[in-house]
């Protein structure tokens, strides 16, 4: 299983996927997130195949649109069932101290997914 390391534009995500670490980084204004998003879908697939003891996930979005918002859930409802294999899933939420909204949405998150989540504001 390859790493996935994607360089951040101005309209799309960085993203890192290695063995035991999962990050999202910044905007995702995406005309077709579902393209953009499909190989992280099939790396996460793969993965928890066979994961690690612990996962930790790193969320630092920006500004994330209305269809990348649903991509991104749908990849975070993927590491669920670790949990249920009594791997450990720590999911790291950053936001900015001025962005209620961002925040909002990871507690929107949290709560739906059922996946404890570390919010951690920065400036």
């Amino acid at each position: 299983m390859e790493n996935i390391s994607i360089e951040p534009t101005k309209k799309s995500l960085e993203v890192e996927c290695s063995p035991g670490y999962f990050k999202l980084s910044g905007n995702s204004i995406l005309s077709d997130p579902r393209k953009f998003f499909k190989p992280i879908v099939e790396w996460v697939e793969q993965y928890i195949q066979n994961p690690d003891d612990k996962t930790t996930v790193d969320l630092k979005l920006e500004y994330v649109d209305t269809a990348s918002v649903q991509s991104v859930f749908d990849i975070m409802r993927m590491f669920k069932p670790l949990q249920e294999k009594n791997k450990e899933v720590a999911v790291n939420f950053y936001f900015e101290f001025d962005d209620p909204e961002l925040l909002e949405l990871g507690e929107i998150m949290e709560g739906r997914l059922g996946i404890k989540f570390n919010f951690i504001e920065y400036q």
